[in-house]
């Protein structure tokens, strides 16, 4: 990891959230598809996936310099995408697996909060999916954050 790397930090603590939430047996850092599912067994679901997408920056002048940005206020779009397994229940399946998810993403105040540099982030927003994929026998739904944050030039 790049020792400036806002970007995994964030990711990093992510997953570890995720890893935390009872209910959900395993955490990857990789989007599955349905044939990936096929190496699963129905123990070991419900599982998370946290996928980050590159950050994308806007300059910030700090007044210092003329015209150069030398901090950068950046969103990073994380996806949490749930996949489980329930042919019985699925829409109570996913009530459930989607409050604690929400729970979890909102419960670590050194990951958000507005007190710059104390914490990773300076903002979020979550955005449940609407729709809700089921690939029988699997339930698969996403919850979009995207955090805010601020770095500088030595790294994203």
């Amino acid at each position: 990891m790049a020792e400036n790397s806002g970007r995994e930090l964030i990711l990093l603590k992510v997953v570890d959230l995720m890893g935390e939430i009872s209910s959900i047996l395993a955490v990857v850092r990789t989007r599955l598809g349905f044939n990936d599912l096929g190496g699963y067994s129905g123990e070991q679901l419900p599982l998370i996936a946290v996928v980050g997408s590159l950050p994308k920056p806007s300059p910030k002048k700090s007044g210092r310099t003329y015209g150069v940005s030398d901090k950068f206020i950046s969103d990073l779009n994380v996806d949490l995408f749930c996949y489980a397994m329930d042919n019985e229940n699925p829409d109570s399946l996913v009530s459930n697996l989607a409050d604690d998810i929400w729970a979890k993403v909102f419960s670590d105040p050194t990951l958000i909060t507005t007190d710059y540099p104390r914490g990773l982030t300076i903002d979020l927003d979550v955005n449940p999916e609407i729709k809700v994929g089921i690939w029988d026998p699997y339930i698969v739904f996403k919850i979009a954050c995207v955090y805010k944050y601020v770095h500088g030039t030595g790294g994203i």
